[in-house]
């Protein structure tokens, strides 16, 4: 029995996607829909165990087509986290593989690595610039000097750049 296949996105966000042997998942079925909010039929606190763990989840690793499993992996989080002595090991088993399978373990997340978020070739254009710092006036003194001056200090040098 072979291993799991990795998610794209968990590979796409480790940047491993491109070092693997022969890999073309250009034909992958994506969905752009979001995680979403909780199911209507979950109770109150089943809802809250969703919103927490949703928090928890690293950007892109979910998405609406997701919900089942990630519902499966909320019901499971909420048993543990309410009766953990009732657990049996293979609840246990499949919430660890859940959580592995979501990037949600220290393992997962330490082959995660996050891309700074891309800019426009417009965007630097748009974004404002820091202002540049403006120099005190040369002094006007009359006694000619043309560096120091006994009465206000040195000179001060024209930093702007025209």
């Amino acid at each position: 029995m072979g291993l799991n296949r990795t998610p794209t996105a968990v590979l796409d966000a480790r940047g491993s996607k491109s070092l693997k042997y022969g890999l073309d998942r250009s034909a992958e079925p994506t969905c752009d829909q979001p995680l979403g909010p909780p199911s209507p039929w979950l109770s109150k606190e089943v809802k809250a165990v969703w919103r927490s763990v949703a928090k928890n989840l690293m950007p892109g690793v979910a998405s609406y087509s997701d919900r089942d499993a990630f519902e499966m992996l909320v019901r499971l989080t909420y048993k543990m986290r309410t009766n953990f002595d009732k657990m049996r090991g293979a609840e246990m088993g499949q919430l660890v593989s859940l959580f592995s399978r979501f990037a949600m373990t220290p393992a997962d997340r330490s082959k995660v690595s996050v891309s700074k978020p891309k800019t426009s070739a417009i965007s630097k254009y748009l974004t404002p610039r820091a202002p540049r710092p403006v120099a005190p006036p040369p002094c006007q003194c009359e006694d000619g000097s043309d560096g120091d001056c006994t009465t206000h200090g040195p000179v001060a040098q024209d930093l702007s750049v025209n």
